[in-house]
C-alpha cells in the first residue's frame, strides 16, 4: 500500500471515529510513533487542552519563580508559561485512533511531507468536526519531534 493510501485510510478511520464519538475537534494530529513503528490519531478538545495548559503552568510556574527569585535567567527560560494549547499528544482526550503498524515502511523526508499532505487533503473533514473551525488547529509529527508541523485553516475554509 502506498504511503498517501494508507495516512488516508488512518485518518479516514479516525475522523470517522471522531464522528461517532461526537468529539469537539480543538486540535488534530497525525503521529509518528517512532518506537513503534505505527502511525495514529490524536485529538483534543478545548476544555481538555485547558485543563493540561493549566496544569503545566501551575508546574512550571514553581520552578520559573525559585529561578527568577535566584536570578538564573537560564533556568526561567525553561520554565516559562504556556500560552496556548496543549501538543502534549499523549495528554489528548482521545490518543492513538485508527492506530496502524508500519510494517517494512522507510521513513525518510518523503514519509514526513505525505504525512502534512495527507492531513492538509483531509483538514476539510476535520474542520466539520469542530465547533469552531477558525479555532483548530492541525499537527503532524517530524522526524525529531512527535510534534513538528502545526497549522490552522485559511481564513476563508
Amino acid at each position: 500500500m502506498s504511503l498517501s493510501k494508507l495516512f488516508a485510510e488512518v485518518l479516514s478511520n479516525a475522523i470517522a471515529e471522531a464522528k461517532q464519538r461526537q468529539v469537539p475537534v480543538f486540535t488534530f494530529a497525525l503521529y509518528h510513533d517512532h518506537e513503534s513503528m505505527a502511525v495514529s490519531v490524536c485529538v483534543d478538545t478545548e476544555e481538555n487542552s485547558s485543563r493540561v495548559v493549566r496544569s503545566i503552568n501551575n508546574y512550571n510556574m514553581k520552578h520559573f519563580i525559585s529561578a527568577a527569585r535566584a536570578g538564573d535567567l537560564k533556568s526561567a527560560r525553561l520554565w516559562q508559561a504556556n500560552i496556548g494549547r496543549s501538543l502534549s499528544l499523549g495528554d489528548f482526550s482521545l490518543v492513538n485512533l485508527a492506530r496502524t503498524p508500519l510494517g517494512a515502511t522507510r521513513v525518510n523526508e518523503q514519509f514526513y511531507v505525505e504525512m502534512v499532505q495527507s492531513v492538509v487533503a483531509a483538514q476539510s473533514q476535520v474542520a466539520a468536526l469542530s465547533p469552531e473551525p477558525q479555532r483548530l488547529v492541525l499537527a503532524c509529527s517530524g522526524a525529531d519531534s512527535e510534534v513538528a508541523y502545526v497549522w490552522s485553516l485559511p481564513a476563508d475554509a
